[in-house]
Order: structure tokens, then C-alpha cells, then sequence
């Protein structure tokens, strides 16, 4: 019987995740189309974000970030290239690596997203304190640690 319980409070805990997962893109997708139409997809903004966080990174890292397969992610990087936003280049250490970084454009590009970014915080973190914040994210990597061992 324990097993059973164990399972089903499981099943909610992760259900809960992808709730909150799907609830985050469902707040932001609409408003990055209706703020910048077909310049920029949801995906596309996930990426800069993991570069408005660190600034240049390995791509296989924002893979890994934005839980995206590394060639599905070459589209994205490509059309991010195009729009001058980023740039890629080989990583000296390995040259099958490939480095992602901002332009200055792109850390610019930031404050067009910044209003937005401000109403998602404020609304998702409702009557949370950052302590209950801090709390929970260190409950959600604690989770993801014991999973990847």
C-alpha cells in the first residue's frame, strides 16, 4: 500500500511541474506574438534568456538549459545569428563546441522583454516570500540532483 502512496504523491509532484512549466509558457507566448509578432518565437526567447543570465555559453549547455536537443536548437541559434542578436563561434578548446554569445544588440534587445519579465515575476510569485522562493528551488534541483545520480 505505502508503494502506491509513494506513487501516486510522485505522480502529483511532477504533475504540478509540468503544470507550472506549461503555465509559464502560456503567460509568455502569447504576449512575445503580440509584442513582436513573428520576429521572435517562444523558443527563441528561452535561449536569449539563458544568454541574458550567463552572456555567452556553449551551445550544448542552453541544450541542456532549455531541454532542447542540440540539433534542434541550430535553427533557433540560426535565426538569432540572422537578427543579429547573437553570435556563434567555435570554442577554442574544442572546435566541435560551438560558443554562443550576445551581441550588444542582444543585451539591449533585453529591455523590450524587461516590462514583461517584471508582470510574469510579480505574477507568479504571488504571496510567496523569497524565502518560500529560495525554498522551492532548492527542493526542485535537490529533486533533479537524485534523479540524474
Amino acid at each position: 500500500m505505502e508503494d502506491t502512496t509513494n506513487i501516486a504523491l510522485m505522480s502529483q509532484f511532477v504533475d504540478a511541474i509540468i503544470t507550472a512549466r506549461q503555465s509559464i509558457k502560456s503567460f509568455i507566448q502569447p504576449r512575445i506574438k503580440e509584442a513582436y509578432g513573428h520576429e521572435i518565437s517562444y523558443e527563441m526567447f528561452q535561449v536569449l534568456n539563458v544568454l541574458w543570465r550567463k552572456n555567452e555559453v556553449n551551445q550544448q549547455e542552453i541544450a541542456n538549459t532549455v531541454q532542447k536537443g542540440k540539433a534542434s536548437l541550430t535553427p533557433l541559434i540560426d535565426n538569432l545569428v540572422k537578427i543579429k542578436l547573437v553570435t556563434r563561434t567555435e570554442d577554442a578548446a574544442d572546435r566541435r563546441n560551438k560558443i554562443i554569445a550576445l551581441t550588444a544588440e542582444g543585451k539591449l534587445y533585453k529591455q523590450k522583454f524587461d516590462p514583461m519579465l517584471n508582470e510574469f515575476y510579480t505574477l507568479y510569485k504571488g504571496n510567496l516570500s523569497d524565502e518560500k522562493i529560495q525554498e522551492l528551488t532548492a527542493l526542485l534541483l535537490n529533486v533533479s540532483h537524485n534523479v540524474s545520480k
